[in-house]
């Protein structure tokens, strides 16, 4: 598990809805960021989570799936602590340093917690600096449910998250980003059922967990080049 992951992230052929749906051929030909694992790096969450990234001149486009049989959340305000419930998680650096990063996190509700952030590289949350004041101006958001939102009497079966990050707030220098041109990043989810479990792509090796780790980053790399290859869902 000492191996950093890499992601490729194309250039979107198309324009892009933000409406939680994810309907766009452009997440059709995505590939997904990898299987999420638990945050030790030991063994796959009982509910999965995939993610997928594309781009164009003005956003960078997140799209999320998280199975779920039980879905639910009761904060309603920005910058909510809807991390102590249930979220998606991105956290992106655009710069060289990756102990300097934008934290997002989305909640069933579309409720939205984003912030600026310092933190070692170990991960020393004693260290930790959270600017959470802050807001990406021009974010969208959106999230479908399939199932019953807040019953939690019922099977459901997940819910989709679908993001636009402008590269005005959170690009190198605030411009789109070049051909090749790498990030540092990584993506989270939190399910409360029963114990808890916390997965991500790139697993932070911690226990207790801790998704503040940024020598455990993985590598997002921008290709100029639209998806070609037609995949579904």
């Amino acid at each position: 598990m000492g191996e950093l992951l890499t992601y490729v992230c194309h250039r979107a052929a198309e324009p892009m809805v933000i409406d939680g749906r994810l309907t766009e051929g452009a997440w059709s030909r995505c590939e997904a960021a990898g299987s999420f694992r638990l945050v030790d790096g030991v063994g796959e969450p009982q509910l999965p989570t995939e993610v997928r990234a594309c781009w164009d001149e003005r956003n960078l486009y997140l799209a999320f799936v998280a199975i779920d049989t039980d879905i639910w959340g009761t904060m309603r305000a920005r910058d909510d602590a809807i991390y102590e419930e249930e979220v998606v998680e991105a956290f992106l650096c655009s710069g060289d340093d990756a102990t300097r990063y934008f934290e997002f996190e989305f909640s069933p509700h579309n409720v939205v917690f984003d912030a600026k952030v310092e933190c070692p590289e170990s991960g020393d949350r004693r260290l930790m600096k959270v600017d959470a004041k802050w807001d990406c101006e021009g974010l969208q958001s959106a999230v479908e449910v399939v199932g019953t939102l807040d019953d939690r009497s019922d099977v459901d079966d997940r819910w989709t998250v679908e993001v636009a990050l402008p590269f005005a707030q959170i690009g190198r220098d605030g411009r789109p980003p070049e051909d090749g041109e790498v990030w540092w990043a990584n993506f989270y989810r939190i399910d409360r059922a029963g114990e808890g479990e916390f997965s991500c792509w790139s697993p932070t090796l911690s226990d207790p967990p801790n998704f503040h780790v940024p020598a455990r980053f993985g590598e997002m790399i921008f290709s100029a080049k639209s998806q070609r290859e037609e995949r579904k869902w």
